[in-house]
């Protein structure tokens, strides 16, 4: 059994790495619902004319962000680790454009932040040597 905590994420870095991803997620969900708390924020909201465009990028963009949920359990070492990095920078990039406004908002990007960066740092570190996953297909090398 793995007593400390580096040893439970080396056990399972693709683990770890995947629920980073469904927390920050839950934090920009969670973000966007408190944001209708704030006074006038509904109607604010309502009054915007956004571009379709501008909103189907916005969408691909966030699918992508979902599907590192389950890509990073499934894809082969190298896939995993470079797209949890190319990923995670895009998604620095986005937060990074729309920074944040009051300080409710400041404390859901520093926790998203902090969470990205865990990510990125997990997805660097990762040696394949360390863990013994080699750059195969994980679910068809299980063995039951």
């Amino acid at each position: 059994m793995k007593s400390t905590i580096g040893e439970r994420i080396e056990a399972d870095r693709r683990g770890v790495m995947s629920s980073l991803w469904v927390f920050v997620l839950l934090n920009m969900l969670f973000r966007d619902i408190h944001e209708f708390a704030r006074p006038g924020a509904i109607e604010e909201f309502m009054s915007m004319d956004v571009a379709e465009g501008v909103l189907l990028v916005s969408g691909v963009v966030l699918t992508v962000f979902i599907s590192m949920i389950v890509l990073t359990r499934v894809l082969p070492y190298r896939a995993t680790r470079w797209g949890n990095i190319v990923v995670s920078v895009v998604a620095i990039g986005g937060m990074v454009a729309n920074p944040p406004g009051d300080l409710d908002d400041i404390w859901f990007f520093a926790v998203e932040l902090a969470a990205i960066a865990g990510i990125i740092a997990l997805a660097w570190t990762w040696h394949p040597e360390r863990t013994a996953e080699v750059d195969t297909d994980p679910i068809a090398t299980t063995t039951s």
